[in-house]
């Protein structure tokens, strides 16, 4: 691989009030098409920033320690690691009765038009820090219109590949962050320190030309659809279970009930839209109390916005070597609990009717379907973190240690928050069967 970079830069203050930025870059990758246009990019970025607080309107006003607005807008480029821009060939083997013959294995073509991914990008930003920086506050906003995103794509299959990647989405994104630190206590003996951040983002997804199957939008990680936010979930609408075995059903494209869901079907309109996977709001309280020598250090995160999908509970085949969710003892037994659970029955309770499962089998679609979902809304004591300095008379007898600190520190001591439909599952992680 080869890379060449050449950037300029400028920057003027004028008055200690007025400053502005300039920056201008041009790219080369041979990661990228063979073609020049597609290979070198042109990047650039201005900013500015007013510092108010220097204006001569602000010099009696004590109060205000100091404030600034900022803005900037540029363009901006990425490359991922999944492109080619030349056929990708694997060493393997042939075997056949006999003997076996080294051979060359053509695992992608060489893809000449892939370039660059880019993002026109908006910054706006506004602080202000006053009582003798006791109180400080920063807000950013962001505006990214990111275009020519890379993604496989289905082809005809000239050439012997039905799948490549390919400049064709775009994404659309927007946000706010805010952070507010205070000092509120602070002498020779005590000092509170407290620190509070509020995140918030959103995305859609535009000019997406792929066409995702079930499996791809129904998985705990979510998909990318068009006109949805990135790594998006949807789920097999439920349609109750059936009253004489307890087997679970669902709706099907054309609005009737059945068992069935291909999962491989790109067929997706039908599906319920559960929400995105990454949560559009984010932060924490992170606070620090001091009294002489002793500290103590506490962290609260936050999330919400987002939806998990429940740990599966159905597999194809059980022995008694598994470990079975809690939630089947609620599952459907006898004619009438459908309708007080929505838990389909053991394949064991079905008996004579198991025989209807041999073209399908509905129970791992219900690990897909909407009553499989839970907020991913919590509100976690992250971190607790006690530290006691030993006293500089002590280390000074040793004439080795100049300071010396002992610290005890607990992770994830406290969930305070989350959906009970969770169950113990946390709403932080993936596939941890739990607790993690």
């Amino acid at each position: 691989d080869r890379f060449a970079a050449f950037h300029a830069n400028a920057h003027y203050t004028f008055d200690r009030r007025y400053s502005i930025d300039a920056t201008f870059r041009y790219d080369g990758s041979n990661a990228l098409g063979a073609s020049t246009s597609a290979r070198w990019l042109p990047t650039w970025n201005f900013g500015a920033k007013w510092i108010i607080s220097n204006e001569q309107f602000m010099e009696n006003v004590g109060l205000i320690n100091s404030m600034g607005l900022r803005v900037s807008y540029g363009l901006n480029a990425t490359m991922p690691p999944t492109v080619n821009s030349r056929a990708v060939y694997y060493a393997s083997t042939s075997f056949a009765p006999g003997y076996a013959q080294n051979i060359i294995d053509l695992n992608k073509l060489a893809n000449i038009n892939l370039t660059w991914e880019k993002s026109y990008m908006f910054n706006a930003g506004f602080d202000i820090s006053i009582l003798n920086d006791r109180l400080s506050l920063y807000i950013d906003y962001f505006r990214r219109n990111s275009f020519d995103l890379i993604d496989m794509i289905k082809t005809s299959g000239i050439g012997g590949e039905m799948f490549k990647n390919a400049n064709y989405a775009d994404l659309k994104s927007q946000g706010v962050d805010i952070t507010l630190g205070g000092k509120p206590v602070s002498t020779k003996d005590w000092t509170l320190a407290m620190n509070f951040t509020f995140g918030y983002a959103t995305n859609v997804i535009k000019n997406a030309k792929n066409l995702p199957q079930i499996y791809e939008l129904v998985r705990s990680q979510g998909g990318n659809k068009n006109d949805y936010a990135v790594n998006s979930l949807f789920s097999i609408p439920f349609a109750g279970l059936d009253p004489k075995t307890g087997i679970p059903l669902f709706y099907q494209p054309d609005g009737s009930i059945g068992m069935d869901a291909n999962m491989q079907s790109q067929d997706t309109d039908y599906l319920v839209y559960e929400g995105q996977v990454d949560p559009k709001f984010t932060g924490g309280l992170n606070t620090t109390l001091r009294w002489k020598s002793l500290s103590m250090n506490i962290f609260f995160s936050y999330q919400w916005g987002n939806v998990v999908r429940l740990n599966p509970i159905f597999r194809r085949n059980n022995t008694d070597l598994d470990a079975m969710s809690l939630a089947l003892k609620d599952r459907w037994m006898n004619t009438g609990d459908e309708k007080t659970t929505n838990i389909p029955s053991l394949v064991d309770d079905v008996g004579s009717h198991v025989n209807d499962l041999t073209s399908v089998y509905p129970y791992i679609n219900y690990n897909y379907s909407d009553v499989r979902v839970a907020k991913g809304d919590f509100i976690r004591l992250k971190s607790l973190s006690i530290n006691h300095d030993l006293p500089g008379e002590w280390l000074q007898k040793t004439k080795v240690f100049r300071s010396a600190s002992v610290r005890v520190t607990g992770k994830d001591l406290w969930l305070l928050y989350s959906d009970k439909k969770l169950n113990g599952q946390d709403p932080e992680f993936y596939n941890t069967g739990g607790v993690a």
